[in-house]
């Protein structure tokens, strides 16, 4: 009897060793076809892909079959991807201004209308990946003095980011940006950071504002360069 336990047990022990195996080649399975997606003409598979990557950060976060130093590794390889596509180059970035403006120029080489709607679509699917981050980052209260009185780390909170060089072509106004690395980033058009909380560093280090930069309202919590 006491062999037939211990082989149940051992049986029991392998199954569970291959349901998680099994767990993570199908998760690693969806983060391939996720990068994939991202490389996709249409936003609405981009932007699939970006849930996608958010999501698998999520889940390796909440996998307790890991120690918190592999979790922490499994996020980090997928939030490097997001920080890549964030300072993957864009060409219609160049003519920013001019598809935020009202009119069609006359001497627009192209089909304006086609590039206008890529560009604002385009907008979207990179701002999306700060309002995912936004909403896994740390959260600070001040009292009347400012002087802060209560502190909630975010999910995200342990990750590193990296914006630098990015071509920044979109609003970021109202987000919470945790560890924001703009050096050498290149600002196109308006520069919105109107409502922000930086609640780590924020560095600006050697960036270009081709046009406004809006800091109202705009808190840091710590270092800003």
């Amino acid at each position: 009897i006491d062999a037939d336990i211990k082989k149940n047990e051992q049986d029991a022990e392998k199954n569970e060793r291959d349901h998680i195996r099994q767990v993570h080649t199908e998760r690693r399975s969806r983060y391939t076809k996720a990068v994939e997606q991202l490389a996709n003409e249409k936003a609405t598979v981009r932007l699939g892909g970006i849930y996608t990557l958010v999501g698998l950060v999520d889940e390796w976060l909440a996998d307790d079959t890991l120690d918190p130093e592999e979790q922490q590794k499994e996020g980090q390889v997928i939030i490097n991807n997001l920080c890549s596509y964030i300072r993957s180059p864009f060409t219609l970035a160049l003519n920013a201004e001019m598809f935020e403006g009202d009119s069609e120029p006359g001497n627009y080489e192209g089909d304006f209308s086609k590039d206008q709607a890529a560009f604002h679509e385009e907008q979207d699917v990179r701002r999306t990946i700060f309002v995912e981050m936004s909403k896994r980052s740390s959260t600070f209260t001040r009292d009347g003095i400012g002087k802060i009185i209560d502190t909630s780390l975010g999910t995200w909170s342990d990750f590193e980011f990296d914006f630098s060089r990015a071509p920044i072509f979109y609003p970021l106004s109202s987000l919470t940006i945790e560890k924001g690395n703009f050096s050498s980033a290149k600002f196109y058009s308006n520069a919105d950071f109107g409502g922000v909380k930086f609640t780590r560093t924020a560095n600006f280090s050697q960036a270009t504002f081709t046009q406004t930069a809006d800091f109202r309202v705009t808190k840091f919590f710590q270092t800003a360069n």
